[in-house]
């Protein structure tokens, strides 16, 4: 690795909600030359925003405001320049203060990316 600076990560240039119903979001996107890091691979950075921006929306559905109060991912195959991405955010907990979103981002094969669950904090309705 040769390049000593960082560069521009972009994620939400190019999406498509592909379903916004109560408590289940679905959003399509492709991999960008902006969104890979210097492997050539989708930054985990990227994967990581574009499931904290769906739980967002999740919560939004439900008629309620929040931030992220706690997340966990698992990273289970890398994303291509090129690929297409589905996320799609559930809600498996709809608490009065807080609403736990699961998170599954799948490539064009339908083979998992990327696992994840947010707690979010409800800060307003």
């Amino acid at each position: 690795m040769n390049d000593n600076h960082l560069h521009e990560i972009r994620v939400f240039e190019n999406f498509e909600m592909v379903s916004y119903d109560r408590g289940h979001v679905v959003v399509a996107t492709e991999v960008v030359d902006k969104s890979l890091n210097y492997y050539g691979f989708a930054h985990g950075g990227y994967i990581f925003t574009l499931c904290d921006q769906i739980s967002g929306l999740v919560s939004m559905s439900m008629g309620a405001e929040s931030v992220t109060l706690q997340s966990n991912i698992n990273y289970l195959k890398s994303g291509k320049l090129g690929d297409s991405l589905v996320i799609d955010g559930l809600c498996v907990h709809d608490g009065k203060k807080t609403k736990v979103i699961d998170v599954t981002v799948i490539n064009q094969n339908k083979e998992d990316v990327a696992k994840a669950t947010f707690t979010m904090f409800v800060t307003s309705k």
